[in-house]
């Protein structure tokens, strides 16, 4: 059985319990989508403080002390196997931040599907007259706790 967000399980005069599911379908999206933004901001910034120390690094310590004599930078940028390991490690950091930004725009994509279905089929979750004036109710609460709008197909 899955676990139903609690605020979405005391929706009961309010919704029938496909709909509540719908609704928590909806609240995993918009976490997993959370969760790749996080993870892809991570990657990103990880690798530019390394790409910064870096260049700092080599500005510092290899560029200067050799007064810009290309074959001396060269000779001495591939002759330590630890600017090497840095190298792969700023690379590793970008391609790392280019897979979550992928999974990123994927989960974005089908979260923002899913809330469209959710906007368009309202209609049709909330047929009684009654029922529709408890959906302000709903697209509310969706707003105020998981920050979800319903009320707009619009990013």
């Amino acid at each position: 059985m899955v676990n139903i967000e609690t605020r979405i399980q005391l929706l009961n005069g309010h919704t029938d319990e496909p709909t509540k599911k719908m609704l928590h379908h909806l609240v995993e999206r918009k976490k997993k989508l959370e969760t790749y933004k996080n993870k892809c901001f991570q990657a990103q910034f990880i690798t530019f403080i390394l790409l910064m120390g870096f260049i700092v690094y080599l500005y510092a310590f290899i560029i200067k002390p050799t007064g810009g004599q290309l074959e001396v930078i060269f000779h001495t940028l591939f002759d330590g196997t630890y600017h090497i390991l840095v190298v792969l490690l700023i690379v590793g950091g970008y391609a790392t931040a280019q897979f979550y930004k992928k999974k990123e725009e994927k989960a974005e994509t089908e979260y923002h599907n899913l809330r469209c279905e959710v906007i368009r089929k309202s209609t049709e979750l909330w047929p009684q007259p009654i029922q529709w004036e408890k959906r302000h109710e709903v697209f509310s609460m969706m707003k105020n706790e998981f920050d979800i709008n319903l009320f707009h197909e619009s990013k």
